[in-house]
């Protein structure tokens, strides 16, 4: 699941206390746009291994660890020709963002950042993704963009990179958004819809944009669409499910699924996002 590429990598209809989204059910361009499923030809994914032991995902919306999240996206960036040099260390191309964005990142034991992805709120029309040529509107103002997916190359396949999907999906949906839109591969794509058998769509057409050719995506937030991915990959939602609260679960009326251990489980990192923050970015009028 690793995209070292703005997955630009959702703006909150959430009170500003931090509430639970309530239940919401698909429009029905959104019933439409995810009908049916793929004859796959990988098998699922299952679920995805723990975080390593002494590493902890936390949310991030400022101070020290904001520098040090935005320092490590904007390294990797310049390395691999995605951005160029700025004296501010930082992304510029997603700079004006902040004040509407929040950053999921996994750090290990002596605080250095191994991965993030950051969550953008907005409606589409403000977000880096209505740069592209949109052809699927089904998903209703405000949703979440999640960008920055990116994750130190040695600590791949360690978990990492599901762990801050699960962070930014979840954070999405607390928000009140309708759906979650990125800027991904056509490979990545695949993957996810493969591989994780999750109703991501194409909504857009590709283009370039920040040293690649990604195409928009949107995964819908609403309990519906995941009905067929709760089928293909039970073992990956019930990982999801015990990434958020009980509450949740109910208020916003997804599917639960039973299932018998997969693997032995063995101790791993901590996360620290499954609690809601407090506020969100952006208020239910999409303003400060």
């Amino acid at each position: 699941m690793s995209q070292d590429h703005p997955i630009s990598s959702p703006t909150p209809a959430s009170s500003a206390d931090g509430g639970l989204a309530l239940a919401r059910g698909a429009t029905p361009d959104q019933r439409a746009a995810t009908a049916g499923s793929l004859d796959h030809l990988r098998p699922p994914s299952g679920r995805p291994q723990e975080l390593l032991p002494g590493h902890r995902l936390v949310r991030v919306t400022g101070g020290d660890d904001w520098l040090k999240a935005e320092a490590f996206v904007y390294e990797m960036y310049v390395k691999i020709g995605y951005t160029d040099p700025s004296p501010r260390h930082r992304v510029e191309e997603l700079a004006h963002y902040a004040d509407r964005s929040i950053f999921n990142v996994v750090m290990d034991e002596d605080g250095n950042v191994v991965g993030t992805i950051r969550n953008i709120y907005g409606r589409y029309d403000d977000l880096p993704v209505n740069q592209f040529d949109r052809t699927d509107h089904a998903d209703p103002d405000p949703v979440c963009e999640l960008s920055s997916l990116v994750v130190d190359p040695t600590q791949r396949s360690t978990g990492v990179i599901e762990h801050l999907y699960r962070a930014g999906w979840r954070d999405a949906w607390r928000s009140g958004s309708s759906a979650l839109v990125a800027l991904i591969d056509d490979w990545l794509f695949d993957v996810f819809r493969e591989t994780y058998r999750l109703p991501f769509r194409r909504i857009g057409i590709g283009q370039h944009y920040m040293g690649s050719e990604p195409v928009p995506v949107a995964l819908p937030l609403v309990a519906p669409a995941y009905l067929d991915h709760v089928r293909e990959n039970p073992h990956f939602w019930a990982w999801i499910l015990e990434g958020i609260l009980p509450s949740e679960v109910n208020d916003w009326s997804l599917p639960i699924v039973l299932v018998d251990p997969e693997l032995e489980r063995r101790p791993g990192g901590v996360d620290e996002g499954v609690a809601p923050p407090e506020r969100f970015p952006i208020g239910p009028d999409l303003t400060r």
